[in-house]
C-alpha cells in the first residue's frame, strides 16, 4: 500500500523520535558506565582501553596503588590521574595462573608475584622466561601477614616433626614453612605435608580439625587461634620479616613500549606506599578503598594492613643491590636462596639467575629524580636495634634450634675458612631472614679435659662465631646471646662420651632462635 505524503511524513517523524530515544538511552547507559560524574574514566575514548592494567590478589599490600588511583577503576579525580595523567585499571585476580595468562596474552600489563617463590615459575622452559618477564619493583614486605598456627601442645618448631601441616605449595606460605623448618634443622620430609590451594584453604583445614598446624594469611591467623582452645601462632613473618616480599612483574617488551607510563606508575605507587606508612588518615583511606574494591570487610582490611610494610624507593634501592653499603636481604639473596630450597623439594627446575629475571632500570631512573630521591618519606625502613639480652634469655627455652659442627683445632677458638663457609651457608641468610629474632649461640665440647677449661673454650668458640657474623656481615651485636656450656649439655644418648662418634656430636655449635610467645 502506498502512503500519502502526510503518512510518509508521519512515519519519518516516528522514525526520528525512535532514533532519538535510542541515542538518548544509549547515551545514558554510556554515561553511567563510562562517564565522569563520579570521576571515573573506565576506558580511553580513542582506544577503548585504559592506559595500564594491573592485576593483584586480595591482599592489602596493594593499598598504596589503590590509594593513588582512588579505587580500582580509572579516575580523573585521583592523585594518579591528576599528577601523572594515567588511566589505570586494577583487576582483582587471586588465581596466579590467570594473571600469568593475562600477562602472556597482553590483556594485563603488570601483575604481582612474591620474590621468594618466583624461582618456581622461572625454571627451564617456563612461559615467563619465554616472554622475557622481569621483576621491576618490590611492592611490600610481609611483617606478620603470614603465620604458622598450631594446636595445643606444639610449643616449638621441633614439635612439628611428624605433624600434619597444611600449606599452599610453591607460594609465600611454602617459603615461610621451609625457612621455619630449617631454623630447627628439619626438612619437608620430617612433617606430614597437607597440600592445599591457598592460605584460606589452609585456615579452613585447621578450623575443621583436618591438620595439626597450618600456614595461613592475616587475618585468618586470628580466626584460627580463636577457633581452637589452646591454639596459637607459633611464628609469623613479624619475626621472619626478611623472608617474604611482593613484587611487580612485566614483559620487557611492555616495559619498552610503555616505559614512561610504567616509570610514572611505579613512582606514584611508591608515593602511595609512603603515605600509608606515615599518615594514619591515608592508611585509613587506603583500607576503605581496598575494602570496597576487593569486596573485603574494612575492619579486617585494617588489621591485615597493620601486618604489611609498604616498600619505598629506599627499600627498592637496597632490594636491587643499588646501595653498596647495604648488608641486609637483597632480591638476589632472597630469590637465589629460595631457588636452591625450591629446587631441593622438586618445585624449581633449573631456575634462571636473578639477573635474568629482574630489571632495576625503573628504580635506577627514579634514583636520578633528585627531588623524589631526596624525599624523606622515601628512605628505606629503619632497622630497629636490638636491646641487650636479659639474664633470663640465656636460659629460657628457644622456639627452634639449628646445630652445625665447626671443626676447631684442639684447644683453639680460631675459625678456619671452612668454618666461615659453613656459617655463611647455614646461618647467615637464615639469621637475616629472621630479622626480628634473637639468636643464642651456644658452644659445646666433649668431656676430654677439665670442666673449667672446656667451659672457657666453648664460650670462646661461641664468641668467635658471633664476632665473625658481626664483623663480616654487619649484624647487630645485641641480636646474639653468647653461651658456653662446656661439656654440661651432651646430646641425648651421648651423655658418657663413650666413643669418638659421640664426642664428635657433642663438639657442636647450636644456633637457637628466640622470639616472643605470640610468634612475633
Amino acid at each position: 500500500m502506498e502512503l500519502t505524503d502526510k503518512g510518509q511524513k508521519t512515519v519519518k517523524a516516528i522514525r526520528n523520535v525512535v532514533i532519538f530515544i535510542i541515542v538518548l538511552v544509549g547515551g545514558y547507559f554510556a554515561y553511567k558506565h563510562w562517564g565522569s560524574k563520579d570521576g571515573k574514566l573506565a576506558v580511553d575514548s580513542k582506544s577503548g582501553k585504559p592506559d595500564l592494567v594491573v592485576a593483584y590478589n586480595t591482599f592489602t599490600g596493594v593499598e598504596g596503588l589503590v590509594l593513588m588511583n582512588g579505587g580500582m577503576d580509572p579516575n580523573e579525580n585521583s592523585e594518579l590521574y591528576k599528577k601523572y595523567g594515567i588511566k589505570l585499571l586494577i583487576k582483582q585476580m587471586d588465581a596466579v595462573k590467570d594473571t600469568r595468562s593475562g600477562l602472556h596474552s597482553g590483556d594485563l600489563d603488570l601483575v604481582y608475584c612474591t620474590t621468594d617463590a618466583l624461582s618456581v615459575e622461572m625454571g627451564s622452559g617456563s612461559e615467563l622466561l619465554a616472554d622475557n618477564v622481569v621483576q621491576i619493583m618490590q611492592v611490600n614486605q610481609s611483617h606478620g601477614a603470614d603465620a604458622i598456627v598450631v594446636r595445643k601442645g606444639i610449643d616449638d618448631v621441633a614439635n612439628l616433626k611428624g605433624k600434619k601441616v597444611a600449606y599452599a605449595v610453591g607460594t609465600a606460605s611454602h617459603t615461610l614453612l621451609l625457612n621455619v623448618l630449617e631454623s630447627s634443622g628439619l626438612k619437608m620430609g620430617d612433617i606430614d605435608g597437607y597440600q592445599v590451594g591457598d592460605g584460606v584453604e589452609a585456615a579452613n583445614a585447621f578450623k575443621n580439625n583436618q591438620c595439626d598446624a597450618a600456614v595461613v594469611w592475616a587475618p585468618d591467623d586470628e580466626d584460627c587461634v580463636a577457633s581452637q582452645a589452646g591454639a596459637k601462632v607459633l611464628v609469623s613473618s613479624a619475626v621472619a620479616s626478611q623472608i617474604i616480599a611482593d613484587g611487580l612483574l612485566v614483559k620487557q617488551s611492555v616495559l619498552k613500549d610503555k616505559h614512561d607510563l610504567i616509570v610514572k606508575l611505579v613512582k606514584a605507587w611508591l608515593q602511595g606506599n609512603a603515605q600509608i606508612n606515615n599518615d594514619p588518615n591515608a592508611k585509613k583511606e587506603g583500607n576503605a578503598l581496598f575494602a570496597k574494591g576487593f569486596k573485603f570487610p574494612e575492619d579486617i582490611a585494617a588489621k591485615s594492613a597493620n601486618k604489611v610494610y609498604f616498600s619505598t624507593l629506599g627499600d627498592n634501592i637496597n632490594f636491587f643491590g643499588l646501595n653498596s653499603t647495604y648488608t641486609g636481604m637483597t632480591g638476589d639473596r632472597m630469590y637465589g636462596r629460595m631457588a636452591i630450597k625450591y629446587t631441593e623439594v622438586g618445585l624449581a627446575k633449573s631456575p634462571a639467575p636473578w639477573r635474568n629475571v629482574s630489571d632495576p632500570s625503573v628504580i635506577q631512573e627514579l634514583m636520578n629524580d633528585k627531588d623524589f630521591a631526596a624525599d624523606n618519606n622515601q628512605v628505606a625502613a629503619k632497622v630497629e636495634a636490638f636491646k641487650p639480652a636479659t639474664v633470663e634469655m640465656k636460659t629460657q627455652t628457644s622456639q627452634s634450634s639449628k646445630i652445625i659442627s665447626l671443626e676447631f683445632p684442639t684447644n683453639s677458638a680460631q675459625l678456619d675458612e671452612d668454618d666461615k663457609v659453613l656459617i655463611d651457608r647455614e646461618i647467615k641468610e637464615l639469621a637475616q631472614g629472621f630479622a626480628g629474632a634473637y639468636i643464642r649461640v651456644e658452644g659445646n665440647t666433649d668431656n676430654v679435659g677439665s670442666a673449667s677449661l672446656n667451659q672457657k673454650l666453648s664460650l670462646n668458640r661461641a664468641t668467635a662465631v658471633v664476632n665473625y657474623l658481626v664483623q663480616e656481615h654487619s649484624f647487630d651485636q645485641n641480636k646474639f646471646i653468647i653461651v658456653g656450656n662446656g661439656s654440661n649439655k651432651p646430646v641425648a644418648g651421648c651423655e658418657d662420651n663413650a666413643d669418638e662418634a659421640c664426642r664428635a656430636k657433642n663438639r657442636r655449635t647450636e644456633f637457637q632462635f628466640i622470639w616472643d610467645k605470640t610468634g612475633k
